[in-house]
């Protein structure tokens, strides 16, 4: 899979990656202002409260998928060579069992959240924590990071959960030269009853797990500096170590709120004492999922590599939204311990060398990656949710004679009342867009019903099954016939990186390469303008995401 060419350089998924020496090193660099990435099908990462940990010799990305509208929709992983090109292995166990539906499900379970898979060296296998029901956490065991987790029955306790209204939360574990920690927030419902907020206090404590990673052991230290309400509402932990300090990173009371602190506890003992930082006002946009430590491959210093759900990015919002983007950033530290602030900045990019994963399939074996056209799996995407309020027409040049097999749309929508209608079509130019009465040729007609338009903005996949020429103009359009908002993905214009509600720029020429996005209203079919010569029809400076396989 990897390349040994010393210096060869591409782009995979809106990422420079330059692979230095397969056998040893990778280097990649993050961005800011790529705020989506996809799976090699073209999908979007649909993970929330998600964390990235080297597990079974490969990068692995797990967390919660909501794409299915429920409280509890399984446990998704993806898994990653270099950290950017991601390949989506499903579900960790089957979330549809009465047993798992009526422990994840139940109104303040925990919903199996925040779900943590650690490495028993002890036992030579996988397990996964989640936040589920009480006391303590449910656990379950796979010899697998990517699959086959098998519910125990057994549950790990914490040292600090007293009897009454008190329940462990939002935790992490992880192992420190050699030895399983636990952070985890104790929620404190005693507190309930404010108006407004805060609707409880919940704080962090600390703790070693066992050797077999299934249990705590020890003294649980309670994580304060003051005890003020940045320490009393803190939640989302994640520990680490650097140097001769242990790191906690939290946010406060958040539950997938549009921003949040991002606070850092450092320390040179679980014990404490611990000091302190905010080193983001708002975490960018969303809300911290942990810290990856990531060894540099050829000795010296590890880089520390944060995610973050953006939930400022996801246009349907809720308490579960499937939409948002995330936000890998190198955290950078100063000689005494103490981090930087984090830097939201769209500009902001850092390149890190990393070691390779293995074990993962070929990224051309996905649909999206190996396309013969499209969009791209690069660039900085960002949401737009304005079907109905217009028609799409996404045009482009066939790079290829052939037979169209099939196109692929990147759709969501929340509770859609009737279908989109997706046409695969070709035309002769761009200006027929613009000519009353044009008739252009239709490949494939295909109904996308409701309960097919998942809340995730995944691939919706057309079957096409008609021959092409090199140099054909073909074009999809998408219209939607339901009340409620449908969303693509779109980059280009001016407003690229952040929610983009049809922002119509009146281009007449498109964007000079064959792929133009042409718009109209709906009901918009007659001549406009004072003086009654403007075609219904506009042109984006945008282009929605898609791909098209020519075989």
């Amino acid at each position: 899979m990897l390349n040994r060419s010393p210096t060869k350089v591409f782009m995979i998924l809106g990422t420079l990656v330059s692979w230095i020496s397969a056998a040893s090193s990778v280097s990649t660099t993050f961005s800011n202002s790529v705020q989506y990435q996809f799976d090699t099908n073209g999908n979007a990462i649909d993970l929330t409260s998600g964390k990235v940990d080297w597990l079974g010799g490969a990068y692995v990305w797990y967390g919660l998928p909501f794409g299915c509208g429920k409280d509890f929709c399984g446990v998704a992983t993806y898994s990653s060579a270099d950290l950017q090109t991601w390949h989506y292995n499903g579900l960790l166990f089957n979330p549809n069992t009465p047993e798992i539906e009526t422990l994840c499900s139940a109104p303040l379970s925990g919903n199996c959240g925040r779900p943590h898979i650690i490495y028993s060296a002890g036992n030579n296998n996988y397990v996964l924590w989640v936040d589920a029901q009480t006391p303590g956490y449910a656990i379950f065991t796979g010899n697998s990071p990517i699959g086959g987790f098998v519910h125990s029955q057994s549950r790990a306790l914490v040292g600090y959960q007293p009897a009454g209204p008190f329940k462990a939360g939002d935790f992490s574990v992880h192992v420190i030269d050699g030895t399983g920690y636990i952070a985890y927030s104790l929620l404190d419902f005693s507190t309930t009853g404010a108006s407004i907020w805060p609707p409880f206090l919940q704080s962090i404590y600390v703790q070693k797990l066992t050797p077999n990673m299934r249990n705590t052991t020890g003294t649980a230290y309670h994580v304060l500096t003051n005890s003020d309400l940045v320490d009393m509402q803190a939640e989302s932990p994640d520990i680490f170590k650097r140097g001769d300090y242990f790191y906690i990173t939290a946010s406060n009371t958040c539950g997938f709120c549009t921003g949040t602190l991002l606070v850092v506890y450092h320390s040179k003992n679980i014990s404490g004492p611990w000091t302190r930082q905010i080193i983001s006002a708002d975490t960018c946009g969303g809300q911290t999922t942990g810290v990856l430590t990531l060894p540099a491959p050829n000795g010296g210093a590890s880089s520390y590599i944060h995610s973050a759900d953006l939930f400022r990015t996801a246009p349907i919002v809720g308490t579960r939204t499937a939409t948002h983007g995330h936000q890998f950033q190198k955290l950078e530290f100063d000689n005494d311990g103490t981090l930087k602030d984090l830097d939201c900045s769209l500009s902001k990019s850092v390149t890190v060398s990393l070691t390779p994963g293995t074990g993962v399939p070929d990224p051309k074996t996905g649909r999206a990656v190996s396309a013969t056209d499209g969009s791209g799996e690069t660039g900085s995407y960002s949401v737009s949710c304005n079907l109905p309020s217009y028609q799409l027409y996404q045009t482009w040049k066939s790079s290829k004679s052939g037979n169209l097999a099939e196109i692929g749309v990147n759709i969501a929508s929340v509770e859609p009342t009737r279908n989109l209608t997706i046409t695969v079509f070709r035309y002769n130019n761009d200006t027929n867009f613009f000519t009353p009465r044009y008739v252009w040729e239709t490949l494939t007609t295909f109904n996308l019903v409701p309960e097919n338009i998942s809340q995730a903005l995944q691939v919706v996949r057309v079957p096409v099954g008609k021959a092409v020429k090199h140099g054909d103009r073909l074009g999809v359009a998408l219209v939607s016939g339901s009340i409620t908002p449908m969303c693509t993905m779109v980059k280009g214009g001016k407003t690229a990186g952040y929610n983009v509600m049809g922002d119509v720029c009146g281009r007449a020429n498109g964007n000079g390469n064959g792929n133009t996005l042409f718009a109209n209203g709906p009901g918009q079919v007659s001549l406009r303008g004072r003086n009654g010569k403007t075609p219904p029809i506009q042109t984006l400076d945008q282009e929605i995401k898609w791909y098209a396989i020519v075989n």
